[in-house]
């Protein structure tokens, strides 16, 4: 989901990105804006950007993925990454993208003792015909938190990125790879370098 038409941005070759994918990885990549740099999203956002994950074990392979919580498809992206998560350490960063909630709601999770079980409340309510998703009082959001959103707003445009959701992925080739909602969680399982992994 963009300000712009998804599928308007620049795609790049897969030879065009800093490093190439594996020859034996045969799921498609996610559109690539022509100015992406992999590398850069993945460390600079570990380094600078403010995010969490869901409960787990520390050693797990990191994907990190930019969303804005007023965004359908992050709300489909996390759905597909769900059956993923025993495998993959998924660190969620919140940006402010499409619209006036997006920043607040960002840091009501962000101010949260368990981030992650409010960025499961605003799935439940995505589709509440008064607003998508959890409701905030701009009043008790801490200045200081809501500019870590902002940060990480920064940080996914800087990086290249030009829509959301934005993830990526660095592979034990150490190579840099993008997702987003448009694969399907046994296409991004093989990104993912999961082996044997059985849909439910």
């Amino acid at each position: 989901m963009s300000k712009f038409t998804r599928r308007s941005v620049l795609a790049a070759s897969l030879a065009g990105l800093s490093l190439p994918f594996a020859s034996n990885v045969s799921a498609k990549p996610a559109v690539v804006p022509s100015i992406w740099e992999g590398q850069k999203m993945y460390d600079t956002f570990l380094k600078d950007g403010t995010g969490f994950s869901y409960p787990g074990a520390d050693d797990k392979p990191i994907a990190i993925v930019a969303f804005d919580p007023q965004c359908p498809d992050c709300d489909h992206l996390q759905k597909t990454i769900k059956p993923l998560m025993k495998d993959i350490k998924f660190i969620f960063y919140p940006i402010s993208y499409l619209n006036i909630h997006s920043e607040p709601q960002g840091t009501t999770m962000l101010i949260a003792e368990e981030p992650w079980k409010v960025l499961e409340e605003q799935h439940e309510h995505f589709k509440d015909s008064d607003m998508r998703g959890i409701h905030y009082d701009v009043s008790k959001l801490p200045v200081d938190v809501r500019d870590k959103v902002w940060t990480n707003t920064k940080l996914h445009r800087r990086a290249g990125c030009r829509s959301v959701p934005y993830g990526v992925f660095k592979n034990s080739k150490g190579e840099y790879v993008p997702f987003d909602e448009n694969l399907t969680t046994p296409e991004l399982a093989e990104i993912f370098e999961i082996k044997d992994f059985k849909a439910e």
